[in-house]
């Protein structure tokens, strides 16, 4: 390492996951929470049209979504220790920002034609594939480093 760059602690990793893990909890929670007014889409389309719900099929993706990504932001915060901040930030940005991009499209659907909102999907989609390549890179790095040197 360089004599500018300093060793991150143990503590200060566990800190990258732990945050990691609570902001994929968080997001759980709002993946639950956004189930209701799916359900009442599902069941009073004319209800969640007047609480502005215009495309039940993107409100049904934003609740996938969000506990999918969720999840997901959970398991590899959980999995993958010492994450480091290059990687931990944008899987987590990009877990919401991709999420949130389809609850945006469930009140406005036309939105989806607009250049700042396909700008933004572009940027989160960079955001998410750095943070899942650098954990891929980290894993595969890992394994390899752990198998023994053959002699």
């Amino acid at each position: 390492m360089s004599k500018h760059r300093t060793r991150r602690t143990n503590a200060t990793a566990r800190s990258v996951n732990e945050t990691l893990v609570a902001s994929g909890l968080v997001e759980l929670a709002l993946g639950a929470l956004s189930g209701w007014p799916y359900a009442l889409a599902v069941d009073d389309p004319d209800a969640a049209r007047r609480l502005g719900v215009r495309s039940v099929g993107r409100l049904r993706q934003w609740h996938l979504d969000l506990i999918a990504l969720g999840a997901l932001t959970v398991l590899i915060g959980s999995a993958v220790p010492d994450l480091p901040r290059r990687v931990a930030w944008p899987l987590a940005v990009g877990a919401w920002t991709n999420a949130n991009a389809f609850g945006v499209l469930a009140l406005r659907p036309e939105l989806k034609e607009h250049p700042l909102y396909k700008a933004s999907v572009v940027a989160s989609f960079a955001t998410v594939s750095w943070g899942c390549c650098g954990l891929a890179a980290i894993g595969v790095g890992r394994r390899v480093r752990a198998q023994p040197k053959a002699t």
